[in-house]
C-alpha cells in the first residue's frame, strides 16, 4: 500500500508499506483464535466476519482461500466449522462483548457458509 502525505509546508511525503491480504489475513486470524484471551478472540472473529461481510474484501478473500492447497482449505475449513458452527453462540457472544453488537447470527452463517463453500476441492 502506498500512503501519500502533505505537509503543513506542502511537501508530499510517500510512503510504502506492506499489507496483509484478506484471505491470507482470514486464515491466520481462524487459526490464531483458540490461542487468544476471549476479547482477543472477540476482535479476531469480528474481524473475519467484516472481512467477508464487506463488498470489497470478500471477493479478493474468497479468490485467495479458494487458491490455497488442499491441506490449508481443510484446516482453514476445520476451524470455520469450530467458530462459525459448533461455537457459534460463544463465538456471538464474544464478538458482541468487543463491539459487533449489530453481528447477528445470521451473519456468522453466512460466514460459515462462504468460507467452507471457498474450501471445497
Amino acid at each position: 500500500m502506498t500512503i501519500e502525505v502533505l505537509r503543513t509546508n506542502a511537501e508530499r511525503v510517500t510512503v510504502t508499506t506492506p499489507v496483509a491480504e484478506p484471505g491470507p489475513l482470514i486464515a491466520m486470524k481462524l487459526q490464531a483464535v483458540m490461542n487468544r484471551s476471549a476479547d482477543k478472540q472477540g476482535t479476531d472473529l469480528l474481524d473475519i466476519v467484516h472481512l467477508m461481510l464487506d463488498e470489497t474484501t470478500r471477493p479478493a478473500a474468497l479468490a485467495q482461500i479458494r487458491s490455497v492447497e488442499v491441506a490449508t482449505a481443510e484446516d482453514i475449513a476445520l476451524h470455520v466449522d469450530l467458530w462459525f458452527t459448533r461455537k457459534r453462540p460463544q463465538s456471538l457472544q464474544r464478538i458482541r462483548a468487543v463491539g459487533g453488537r449489530d453481528i447477528t447470527t445470521d451473519d456468522l452463517d453466512l460466514v460459515a457458509e462462504l468460507l467452507t463453500d471457498a474450501t471445497q476441492r
